[in-house]
């Protein structure tokens, strides 16, 4: 029970800042919840965060999860990483490399990482990556996507992957609607779950 107090006051945190990304998603399995924050604290030093709130209808349970990393810039794009993963079945400290590029309609943030799980006492790797393609339709609207994939192996198998698609329209306030899926495989025969749904989001 601690553990969803922590992380639901962590993303509430974030709700209370400038500069950030959240979407309502409601699937044909669970509803979500999905936030995203990053800050430039100077030219070298950025922090990026994306937290889930997930509810799924037939068991009718809470599920928290939180992705953070501080990142420090050594070239070009290019910088080191160390951030932890907490979820209601883990706490999952990381470190590794950390890429972002940005332009008017193309974003991506790239994450690889070694990673060491608290529940399972094993390292392992983990990669986190945030694709978003926004280009112009007209004066009115944007064509919106985005997709995040997240994977975490041990150095014997697959632990658990997802990924999450949103493809719709954003207009000039950036607020954005459409259609989505989240799709989601665990262990090493990759038993996977998806979900459909809608989306409704909005850039501060």
């Amino acid at each position: 029970m601690k553990k969803y107090v922590f992380l639901l006051s962590v993303l509430v945190s974030f709700a209370g800042k400038s500069q950030i990304s959240v979407q309502a998603y409601g699937g044909n399995k669970e509803a979500e919840i999905l936030g995203i924050y990053s800050k430039d604290f100077n030219t070298q030093w950025n922090y990026f965060a994306s937290g889930t709130l997930s509810y799924d209808y037939d068991t009718r349970k809470l599920a928290p999860e939180l992705y953070q990393n501080l990142n420090y810039g050594i070239g070009r794009n290019l910088g080191i990483s160390a951030g932890v993963h907490l979820s209601d079945k883990d706490v999952m400290p990381s470190v590794g490399l950390a890429y972002a590029k940005e332009s008017d309609v193309f974003s991506i943030s790239l994450f690889p990482a070694f990673t060491y799980s608290t529940d399972g006492k094993e390292f392992g790797l983990g990669l986190y990556t945030l694709l978003e393609y926004t280009p112009k339709i007209n004066e009115r609207l944007n064509f919106y996507s985005m997709l995040i994939v997240e994977s975490d192996f041990s150095f014997k198998e697959h632990q658990s992957s997802s990924q999450i698609i949103r493809l719709g329209v954003e207009n000039r306030k950036k607020m954005q609607f459409g259609i989505g899926s989240n799709i989601a495989q665990t262990g090493g025969g990759f038993e996977t779950e998806i979900n459909f749904g809608l989306f409704i989001g909005k850039k501060f």
